[in-house]
């Protein structure tokens, strides 16, 4: 502990608090004035016994003297109280200011951001920085988030005009997304809507990186039909051509010289694990795909090489929800999902006692997603009836199909493939519909009843992977015995549609 001249300290120009609030320093000062400096400051000894001495810890409690200086209220070389550091190297005089500031409360997000990404960078462990620091390791990953805001957002936070919340889920977004919402205004929209509007995007038009010209699905638009508004209908077709177009992107900048190439999926870019490469490097890329659909290409960086047990532990985005990611993709599981529905259908068309028992549960309980009271045609019927490569399960429910409706009295087309959609969708004058149901047989209203039951049941949610043997689905499955093997097989349909890395 010594006592050094105010004039032979300076501020330090790696001190991680870069803002000072004027109220709290002119609140600091009036304390100091009245009461005296209560805490030392830390100094770093310089190498030069003629330069000044660099403030470690303390620079708000320095700024407050300075002010008593200017205002005439302390001679300009008044004592200061100090502890110096000798010896001590520029990484360390940088961490310890760094834990110092980060220990005081009133550190902005960003700049706490800032400030626990430098100690890691500088090889701490998550576990380290925060016994040192006093956050915990929940709070350290939420701050580590913010480095995904967009120049936008970070201004917004820093001015204000967003909340942290608020902008903590913004990180959940591409910078394109994040930046539209801050353009449209942030007002009195709460942090779980933003999540919801950047979780539950679908893909539209600006996030392709492929030629529109090789999708032949249809689009949903809005009425300005932007393409930031204007939405693929066929997802699997987008992701597939999306995919395809991104292989070709990462092997465009492997040809060019980038080294290493990545594609990281959701959240995995973090752009503090990272430093621009120098005049000498070509670097690296990462192409990171959103949820979205949205791809950000991050170009000529290099990877730092942290402690990976830290990097791994601070991979997902923590606002995210934690869910096991799935072994297979969406697209994928729908496939395999809309095929199983369609052989548990032709199973069902067999066996009228567990079609009825199937009735009885859909009309008392509904199906999981669908109102009880009425009839909503399964997605796999709807798929199959206007795909060209049909499978033989859709045939034979079709098949059956086409008999009912030409019993009900109906003009049949040799050609058409519709007949169950049109059973269900049709919505016919009730009083003829009635009539024409009278004239049935038994044994035909019997199988009428049953083909309608069994065109309305199927896997309930066929973006996931069904693997509940407790599932209604499941369970009528396993009573019937169906084996996919006898329905379905990897076909073209199914292969052409795979990533490389999926087929291999």
């Amino acid at each position: 502990m010594e006592t050094l001249p105010l004039s032979k300290l300076r501020s330090s120009d790696n001190n991680p608090r870069k803002s000072f609030d004027p109220v709290t320093i002119e609140g600091l000062s009036q304390s100091i004035k009245t009461d005296g400096l209560l805490q030392n400051l830390v100094v770093a000894k310089p190498e030069n016994r003629k330069r000044t001495y660099t403030i470690i810890s303390g620079e708000r409690r320095y700024r407050a003297l300075c002010l008593l200086v200017e205002s005439g209220n302390l001679q300009k070389d008044v004592p200061v109280p100090v502890v110096i550091r000798r010896s001590l190297s520029e990484g360390n005089a940088h961490r310890i200011a760094t834990i110092e500031n980060i220990q005081r409360e009133d550190l902005p997000p960003l700049e706490e951001a800032e400030a626990v990404t430098a100690l890691l960078r500088d090889g701490m462990t998550l576990a380290d920085v925060a016994s040192q620091t006093g956050l915990s390791e929940s709070t350290i990953k939420r701050r580590l988030a913010l480095s995904g805001l967009c120049d936008e957002a970070k201004k917004a936070l820093v001015a204000g005009e967003i909340g942290l919340a608020q902008a903590e889920a913004l990180t959940l977004g591409s910078a394109v997304q994040q930046r539209a919402l801050i353009e449209e205004g942030l007002d009195r929209v709460s942090p779980s809507q933003i999540k919801q509007w950047l979780t539950d995007e679908k893909a539209n038009v600006a996030a392709a990186v492929f030629e529109k010209d090789g999708y032949s699905g249809t689009y949903t638009s809005d009425l300005f039909a932007a393409d930031e508004a204007t939405y693929f209908d066929d997802l699997e077709q987008f992701w597939h051509l999306q995919n395809k177009a991104i292989e070709d992107l990462a092997v465009k900048y492997k040809v060019e010289g980038f080294e290493p190439v990545e594609i990281m999926e959701g959240y995995g870019y973090q752009s503090w694990r990272y430093r621009p490469a120098q005049d000498d490097e070509k670097g690296g890329v990462v192409l990171q795909v959103h949820n979205s659909g949205h791809v950000e290409i991050h170009e000529g960086i290099v990877d730092l090489d942290l402690d990976r047990r830290t990097t791994e532990a601070v991979t997902d985005n923590p606002l995210a929800e934690q869910k096991t990611r799935p072994k297979y993709s969406r697209p994928l599981r729908e496939h395999v999902a809309l095929h199983k529905s369609m052989a548990v259908q032709q199973a069902l068309l067999a066996n009228p006692r567990i079609a009825k028992e199937v009735a009885v549960v859909q009309m008392i309980a509904g199906n999981g997603w669908r109102d009880s009271v009425s009839l909503n045609l399964h997605d796999c019927v709807n798929r199959f009836s206007v795909e060209e490569a049909q499978p033989t399960t859709f045939a034979a429910i079709e098949a059956e199909a086409r008999i009912l409706w030409k019993a009900l009295g109906q003009s049949l087309d040799a050609n058409a493939s519709d007949i169950c959609v049109r059973l269900i969708a049709s919505r016919p004058n009730a009083t003829a519909l009635y009539e024409a149901v009278k004239k049935l047989s038994k044994p035909q209203l019997d199988r009428l009843h049953l083909l309608l039951t069994t065109l309305c049941f199927g896997q309930a949610d066929c973006d996931e992977l069904d693997t509940d043997e407790n599932s209604l689905f499941n369970r009528v499955a396993a009573d019937l015995n169906v084996d996919m093997r006898a329905h379905w097989a990897p076909d073209a349909a199914f292969l052409d549609r795979r990533s490389k890395d999926q087929l291999r």
